[in-house]
This record gives structure tokens, sequence and C-alpha cells, in this order.
């Protein structure tokens, strides 16, 4: 078989594969659990974000939100004049994405409920860009606590002496085991077979701000989902990331 059509459906594969991997790791929908409001995550989000009844006065002390929780309620998109339109190929209008939250108190806020709550509440809204680095911002700081945690109180791996060899796969096999992949950078027991592929390395802070896709004429992105629920990944033609590249969102590419 020829060498660059093996390479291209290597590319489409694990496109198809990071682009479920991101989604799953953004997680956001209408379903996803509450952000306790006195949380870093929730600080920030609040900090950045307006309130939608227009009562907001200059700098806003959060810290008496101590009982309050944010619940996701979805997206919105809204086209906006692209200002650095400056050639006659350029995108003229850009795709503004804003997500809407709900700040609930914590002990009427229901997770298996869209509204969160139906009373005693303040809608807010805030840029996705914003609320997807907070919460990728929280999810990393989470990751690597407990990576850290578990390599230092449950895996008991130093206990192998000096062989670091045995050390990497001590703690891979008990990363995997756990159900902790994030902490594991390379597979030890691929390098022993000289099976282990040079992969790209895909951040995923970068592929969900617009991101060219493999140096090519195509970007992947973050989105508002048609139904404003959730926030998925995409595939698009241009580097504001506002025109899809097909009516499914870039799964016939990918």
């Amino acid at each position: 078989e020829h060498p660059s059509k093996i390479k291209t459906e290597t590319i489409i594969i694990t496109m198809k594969l990071t682009l479920t991997t991101l989604a799953a790791a953004i997680g956001l929908s209408t379903a996803a659990p509450s952000i306790s409001s006195n949380s870093n995550l929730g600080q920030k989000l609040l900090s950045s974000a307006r309130r939608l009844d227009g009562y907001q006065e200059g700098e806003v002390d959060y810290t008496w939100v101590a009982n309050y929780s944010l619940k996701f309620q979805g997206c919105h998109t809204t086209p906006q004049w692209n200002e650095d339109a400056d050639g006659e190929d350029d995108v003229k209008l850009t795709n503004l994405n804003l997500v809407r939250f709900r700040l609930c108190p914590s002990d009427t806020c229901a997770t298996d409920s869209a509204y969160g709550c139906k009373s005693g509440y303040g809608d807010y809204v805030v840029s996705m860009d914003t609320y997807l680095q907070a919460y990728l911002d929280s999810v990393q700081q989470d990751q690597e606590y407990n990576c850290e945690y578990a390599r230092s109180n449950e895996c008991g791996c130093y206990n192998n002496g000096d062989d670091y060899g045995t050390f990497e796969k001590c703690e891979y096999d008990c990363f995997m085991n756990k159900g902790m992949e994030y902490c594991v950078d390379n597979n030890p027991y691929a390098e022993d077979d000289g099976q282990q592929e040079e992969e790209d390395d895909w951040d995923l802070m970068d592929m969900v701000q617009c991101q060219q896709l493999n140096g090519g004429q195509y970007y992947t992105g973050a989105y508002c989902s048609s139904d404003g629920g959730s926030i998925v990944m995409g595939v698009f033609t241009d580097d504001s990331c506002s025109n899809l590249s097909d009516v499914y969102g870039g799964q016939e590419m990918y």
C-alpha cells in the first residue's frame, strides 16, 4: 500500500480520536455538574461575567456567594463584524460565542435539571473563550494534583529502587488501572518493543481556541451546538472558526 495513503489514513484516524477526546475533556453541557461559587473556577467566571438583568456596578465583591453554585445553562452564537478583515477573501462576519450560567443557592441547585434552580438566582453571560480558559485551567490543576497524589501515596513505585525502566512501567500500570490516562506521557512497553510512534502534541487549550489543523487549510476549535445545550469540537474552513467544513461539524472530513 502506498505510504502516502497510509499516512493520510493515520492522520484521519488520529483526528477522529482527538476530536472525540477533546469533546469528552471539555464535557460542558446542561447535564454537567454545578460549580461551587467560592472555588477558583467559580470566582474567575463571576469576575469576568455580566449579569443579564444589568445589575452590576463597577468592581463587585463576589465573596458573599459562598453558598451558591454556578450551573451551566447553555451557549449562544451571534455574528459580529470581523475588524481584522482586510482582504477580499477574508471572512467579513465572525461568530461571537457566549456561555450563559445561572448562580443558584447551593441547597436548591439541582444537577439533574437544566435550569439548576427556579428561584433566588441570577443569570450571567461570559465569552466562551473565557469560560473554557477558566474551566480547562481548573481541570488541569485538578489533574496535576490527582497525578501527584497517586504517584506519592498510592502507586508505590518509589519502592522499585534505581531501575528507571521498572519505575516507568510501574507508574504506567498504576495510572492506567486507575483510569488516569491523563497522567501518562508515553507507553514504556511500546518503547521496549520499538513500537513507540511520534505523536502530535495536542494542546487542549490551543485546540478549543481555533487552531490550524496539521498545517493545512482547515482549522479546529470549539463551538456551540445547534441546540445551544453544549459546547462541542468542530473542523472549520477559516481561521476565525466561523464556517464549519460540513453540516456535521467536520465529521464527514474527519
